[in-house]
């Protein structure tokens, strides 16, 4: 009688097969997990577009106040899934804001909440000051003029301000300002980025 010899794979060789699967699975994951955050957070700021976009458009038309109850309403967003406090859900984060009109003129803000400073960070990084009306910063008699500031951890600061309205200096917005205002995000009560036009109500 023969005797066959015959091999196979060891346990050595079979947790090391596991171990690099496991490896590979992480790292798709983590591709994954950072393609959805550009894809929603691209989104999110398509979506902010947008709404300046519309504000520009009803900016001589609006005679009543507008919050984000009237956004669908006015033409600011396309639907409003609103969250327990009433502000519209965004991909990533909320939008909320009211807009008004002085008579000479229509002053209000915008603000986008945002639970995370990673989040906060990826926003702010738009250059959105210095891509809208200069017109919308400047400052009307009896009123503060517009600026962009973020509220996180109990404080706020002040990313731009083309105009340096209230006695502040001029600011212009950097990544090193923005991520020291997006750093208290990650605290319990997230933050928020406000974008305001003509004064701060």
């Amino acid at each position: 009688m023969k005797y066959k010899n015959e091999s196979g794979r060891s346990m050595v060789e079979m947790l090391g097969v596991l171990a690099i699967v496991g490896v590979l699975s992480a790292g798709a994951l983590k591709g994954y997990s950072a393609a959805m955050f550009k894809y929603k957070m691209n989104q999110t700021i398509d979506i902010f577009q947008g709404v300046l976009q519309r504000f520009s458009e009803l900016e001589d038309k609006i005679n009543a106040p507008i919050d984000q109850s009237d956004y669908v309403k006015y033409g600011f967003l396309e639907e409003c899934q609103m969250d327990a406090i009433g502000s519209c859900r965004l991909p990533i984060g909320v939008i909320r804001g009211d807009l008004a009109n002085s008579g000479d003129f229509t002053f209000g803000s915008f603000g986008v909440d945002f639970t995370d400073s990673k989040s906060c960070i990826a926003f702010a990084s738009v250059d959105w000051g210095r891509s809208s009306p200069i017109e919308w910063f400047t400052k009307p008699e009896d009123y503060s003029g517009g600026h962009i500031y973020i509220v996180s951890d109990g404080k706020s600061i002040v990313i731009y301000d083309p105009f340096g309205n209230k006695g502040d200096p001029i600011t212009e917005s950097t990544m090193s300002l923005v991520t020291q205002a997006c750093k208290g995000c990650d605290k319990a009560y997230g933050c928020t980025y406000w974008f305001n036009i003509r004064n701060e109500i």
